[in-house]
């Protein structure tokens, strides 16, 4: 499927979000990496034809004021694993998972939280156990 990504203020906190519109279905995605908001316009029923459609087979989901995003980075990956979190039960649940994967050989890199607190993105670094080889070109094994 085709689709045109835009960058857009956030409704939430203000910073950028990108929208993903999928312009052959009208389907949409908005997510912000620095709060968390995310927005949804997903149709659900794939059986009928676009011009047949009702508003029973779409599914709209928004998380207006979300808890915070997280960016996790493995190493050997050139990307990253984002998503939002709804509430603080989320993240002890998401710390716990990390927790357990690092106790199971997971190689993680780093894990940043982002939450838009009293008008403000606060990062705090979660993991932080700094890049396979660094700037200067030492690597992990070095630096212990």
């Amino acid at each position: 499927m085709a689709s045109v990504i835009d960058y857009i203020e956030c409704p939430n906190c203000k910073q950028e979000a990108y929208s993903d519109f999928y312009y052959k279905t009208g389907e949409e995605y908005v997510n912000c990496n620095s709060c968390g908001y995310h927005y949804s316009a997903t149709i659900v029923n794939r059986d009928k034809k676009l011009n047949e459609l009702t508003d029973a087979d779409w599914e709209i989901k928004e998380l207006k004021t979300p808890y915070g995003s997280y960016r996790i980075k493995f190493y050997n990956s050139s990307g990253y694993n984002c998503g939002a979190l709804e509430n603080e039960e989320q993240l002890n649940e998401l710390k716990k998972e990390l927790e357990e994967s690092l106790h199971i050989g997971v190689q993680i890199e780093t894990v940043q939280l982002s939450r838009f607190v009293d008008g403000k993105i606060k990062i705090e670094m979660i993991i932080d156990n700094g890049p396979e080889i660094d700037g200067a070109g030492f690597t992990s094994e070095d630096r212990i």
